[in-house]
């Protein structure tokens, strides 16, 4: 049996990306068979979506179109992009409730998944961290919209909302105004936290996008007079629509890493405040001595 990693404990940035591709390396099979079994139909719909949006974009703003339907394209592009959200909504929601429950499911079985309990714990929360992701959202947004620093703060205070929730089974506003308290006096420390994160998060989701930079340049330097002499869009073959896709499914799945961070952010905001791990391994210790 695997070594079990305990959630429940302070860890120093290190730890935390350290047991991060532990907790990867010893689960992934069970945790990605759940991530495509439960979110993989929403994940083809935001790919489908996606290609939409980008056909779209460039019809809406192709210069060279022989008669460009302005109103008609820009209608074009706004419902594709309001699909598009939809669609991403609707993975996020998925993919969060996923990984989070398939975390519950292995503290609360000793290091064990358990499928059934993972796809209960979905569909008990996935209404509420559909409504949770739009406030977050509107929360972020309407910070953004004033200054770009409290966006920032902000985005860094409701990022451990989804495992309040999940965790502690609170409501939608509960958990944005817990995260607050959760996170006072630790807010530096989880901004450079994420940071790492998520500088590791865009290396590895450029290795997946090398080929398609690969197709794009090669073919640049190769076709380029077709390129000067006709439109974009023709430029835009499927080996382009394929590349894309690839990786933005390469990007959606590797946001896996970035749930499972936000995870152990929480635990480790969550023991410094609470000791919960702590205590529990008291309890433990006292019940053993019976």
């Amino acid at each position: 049996m695997d070594e079990f990693i305990q959630f429940k404990r302070s860890r120093d940035l290190g730890r935390i990306i350290t047991d991060i591709f532990k907790f990867l390396r010893h689960n992934y099979k069970v945790l990605f068979g759940l991530i495509f079994r439960i979110a993989g139909p929403a994940l083809i719909l935001l790919v489908v979506a996606y290609v939409f949006y980008m056909e779209s974009a460039m019809n809406a703003f192709d210069p060279y179109a022989s008669d460009p339907d302005l109103s008609g394209g820009f209608v074009s592009l706004l419902g594709s992009l309001l699909v598009f959200l939809l669609a991403a909504g609707l993975y996020y929601a998925l993919l969060y409730g996923t990984v989070l429950n398939c975390i519950k499911s292995y503290v609360n079985n000793k290091g064990v998944i358990d499928k059934t309990e993972v796809i209960s714990g979905v569909k008990e929360n996935f209404w509420g961290l559909i409504g949770l992701s739009i406030l977050n959202g509107l929360i972020v947004g309407a910070g953004l919209m004033v200054c770009f620093f409290p966006g920032v703060y902000l985005g860094v205070v409701v990022i451990t909302t989804y495992m309040i929730m999940v965790f502690e089974k609170r409501g939608a506003s509960d958990s944005i105004s817990y995260s607050f308290e959760l996170i006072k006096g630790q807010w530096w420390t989880t901004f450079a936290t994420l940071i790492v994160v998520w500088v590791i998060y865009y290396v590895v989701l450029f290795i997946f996008q090398v080929p398609q930079y690969i197709y794009f340049f090669t073919k640049e330097f190769t076709v380029s007079e077709t390129y000067i002499e006709g439109s974009p869009v023709e430029a835009f073959d499927w080996i382009d629509m394929a590349l894309s896709s690839f990786g933005v499914i390469a990007q959606y799945l590797l946001q896996t890493f970035l749930v499972l961070a936000s995870a152990f952010i929480y635990f480790n905001l969550n023991e410094k405040k609470n000791f919960t791990g702590t205590m529990e391994t008291i309890e433990s210790l006292g019940n053993r001595e019976e």
